[in-house]
């Protein structure tokens, strides 16, 4: 009774958590379905919106411009069967009553002539006017591409309904401005054809300027009052001459508005539809979603209770046989007449229990092989562990003495380093000097040019002085032919004054007769002195610049003699610069040398370092391996010693084993 009892609680439970989770599983999938769905519908119905009322803009925008165009056919026409031939008014009256009555639209028809003259259909506007005046008369002369000019909203009077005018040029044959037809298309009746577009309950279409200004609305009382929309955002991409699909909120209420543009006739088309009217057919369609869902939930849920209970059945079976197989009775076997995994599942268990009951009796040959075994392993264990014990001890001596070496090849390897520090510095103090020498040697050979260059200048200043010394010479030889012709000078006087007083006697014995021989006489006399005067005093000044010349010559000579002497001393020391030179080179060719010599002293140290790192890492290497294989020894020591206490479990093991083999029965009983 008490495994009874369990098996049925654990049935219970099975066949519970099987249903309710398959049935939470279809339950979340159709919820997920049905949130797909929900979401999937929402855009396809606010896109199919969307799509209807862009149709609606576009398909209304066409239909609009259509029967402009066909008025616009329709005043060419006239307007060629004007000039191909003269038509009188009354011919214009019935071509105007053919024309209305094909164009519910127009509400009034007029030709205008270039006299100023006018012919109304069905009547005049206001009693008397100029139509050269208004704007589609000027707006119609002034086509160029357009084929009819197309007006914005006017009214000729407060008391007339607002309209538009389609005007059209009319030419003579020789193509001379004969006039104007014009077609005014009623604001009510363009109302009216707004009017007739219906989208679902709550959706219209309206048509506005490119001022912002209502042209045509379904509410004709509202049309007329002719409100500016231009405070609208939709109303505002209209005027921005755009197209497209946007929100509108009008009256508190939400809108979605197609608009389109059209550039010709400067008309904007928006048709609009309720939010809450398509939020509305969503809900619909949601609910339906869910009532379908909840019918096919319910019909699951009865089909899924009944399969889930034939699938449990047999696993009840299953759950009797297993606890009589806890038991220890293996005899028992399952028979199942269904073609499925519960088969499949019973002949594995048959094989199991066979497979299980062969493998026990050769545990049971096999325990006293285990036996004799473990006593053999635990004498191996034994000697083993003695070998490991003493190869642990010769290992870590190895890796103390693998330290030692590797603490000296560090040594070895911080002597290295500093003696490629102190190459590196010795090539470095080496490369200055070479600069510092090849920097000195050019100083040296631009000191030597300057002395070549200088000895050059004093040779030219010596030859100047040698120059200037003949020169000297030249004017002191010229000062002596000077002196002797003042010396010969002053001997004319001489003889001069003493011929004067001769004169002067002569005159005196003359008496009166030789009174003008004496002033003569006398002014020879004063004449003489004079020149004896001057001829002393040149004389003086010759003797004075003889003095000045001897000591010009004298300096000049000293001059030379200096010069010549600086001669020999530059060249002395263009020689002392020229072997500073030489030196130089030299100098610098031992220091490129030493350089060189240091650079191969620095790549045999880097080769040595490098030796020393690989080496350095190689005793790393060894250590590394002697610390594992110590720790490998000391591991297979543990796992010896390890191995050593199993062996005696093993045997106590086998000993209860073969108590717990006991338990079993073996003898194959088929089940009912």
């Amino acid at each position: 009774m008490p495994q009874t009892k369990k098996s049925s609680i654990h049935y219970r439970s099975i066949f519970t958590r099987l249903f309710f989770g398959i049935l939470a599983m279809v339950v979340g999938m159709m919820v997920t379905a049905g949130f797909f769905i929900g979401n999937q519908s929402d855009a396809m119905l606010h896109e199919k919106s969307r799509q209807q009322l862009s149709q609606a803009a576009h398909s209304t925008l066409a239909e609009a411009s259509n029967r402009v165009h066909s008025i616009v056919v329709t005043l060419q026409s006239f307007a060629s069967t004007y000039k191909n031939s003269k038509v009188s008014n009354s011919q214009v009256f019935g071509i105007f009553t053919d024309l209305a009555a094909q164009h519910p639209t127009i509400s009034e028809l007029q030709l205008a002539t270039a006299d100023g003259k006018y012919v109304t259909f069905p009547s005049s506007p206001i009693d008397a006017y100029d139509p050269r005046e208004s704007e589609w008369y000027s707006q119609a002369l002034a086509l160029s591409q357009q084929p009819a000019y197309v007006s914005d909203v006017f009214q000729f009077s407060e008391t007339e309904f607002p309209k538009i005018a389609v005007s059209v040029p009319l030419f003579t044959e020789d193509g001379d401005t004969a006039g104007v037809v014009v077609a005014f298309v009623s604001v009510p009746k363009l109302s009216e054809f707004i009017g007739t577009i219906k989208i679902g309950q709550t959706g219209y279409a309206m048509i506005v300027d490119q001022k912002g200004t209502l042209v045509a609305h379904p509410d004709k009382n509202y049309a007329l009052q002719r409100p500016s929309l231009d405070q609208l955002p939709v109303v505002q991409e209209v005027m921005a001459e755009k197209s497209g699909i946007d929100l509108l909120t009008l009256d508190q209420a939400d809108y979605l508005a197609a608009y389109q543009y059209e550039p010709w006739l400067r008309w904007g088309i928006i048709v609009t539809q309720g939010v809450s009217e398509v939020e509305r057919e969503v809900e619909l369609l949601q609910l339906t979603i869910l009532t379908v869902s909840l019918i096919g939930l319910a019909a699951l849920a009865v089909l899924l209770f009944g399969f889930v209970r034939k699938i449990v059945n047999p696993i009840k079976e299953v759950q009797q046989k297993m606890t009589a197989f806890s038991n220890g009775n293996l005899s028992l076997s399952m028979q199942v007449q269904t073609n499925d995994e519960l088969r499949q599942l019973a002949d594995s268990f048959n094989r199991m229990t066979g497979q299980i009951g062969s493998i026990i009796s050769k545990i049971q040959h096999v325990i006293s092989d285990v036996k004799q075994v473990a006593k053999h392993v635990e004498a191996g264990s034994r000697r083993s562990h003695d070998v490991q014990s003493e190869v642990v001890h010769v290992t870590e001596q190895l890796s103390h003495e693998m330290d030692e070496q590797q603490t000296q090849i560090t040594e070895i390897h911080t002597h290295v380093n500093g003696i490629t520090q102190e190459m590196n510095r010795i090539t470095s103090l080496m490369q200055t000097a070479v600069g510092q020498n090849l920097e000195s040697r050019q100083q040296t050979s631009s000191a030597s040019d300057s002395i070549q260059q200088l000895q050059v200048e004093m040779v030219k200043i010596s030859e100047d002085m040698r120059t200037s010394l003949l020169a000297v010479s030249a004017m002191k030889e010229s000062m002596l032919d000077i002196s002797d012709i003042s010396g010969m000078i002053l001997d004319i006087s001489k003889r001069t004054k003493l011929l004067s007083l001769n004169a002067r006697i002569e005159a005196s014995r003359a008496g009166q007769a030789g009174l003008g021989f004496g002033v003569v006489a006398d002014e020879i006399g004063l004449l003489s002195a004079q020149t004896e005067t001057a001829t002393s005093r040149i004389q003086q000044v010759i003797a004075e610049g003889e003095k000045r010349m001897e000591h010009v010559s004298h300096c000049m000579q000293t001059t030379d003699t200096a010069t010549l002497e600086a001669i020999q001393t530059l060249q002395q020391a263009t020689e002392t610069f020229t072997n500073t030179v030489q030196i130089s080179d030299t100098l610098t060719g031992q220091f490129q040398a030493i350089d060189q010599l240091s650079t191969h002293i620095h790549q045999h140290s880097q080769l040595i370092l490098e030796r020393v790192d690989a080496l350095s890492a190689s005793a790393l290497e060894v250590i590394g391996g002697m610390q594992q294989a110590v720790a490998s020894n000391q591991e297979s020591l543990s796992y010896s010693q390890q191995f050593l206490h199993d062996s005696g479990k093993l045997t106590f093991i086998v000993e209860d084993l073969e108590q717990e083999i006991r338990f079993f029965q073996t003898t194959k009983t088929p089940s009912a």
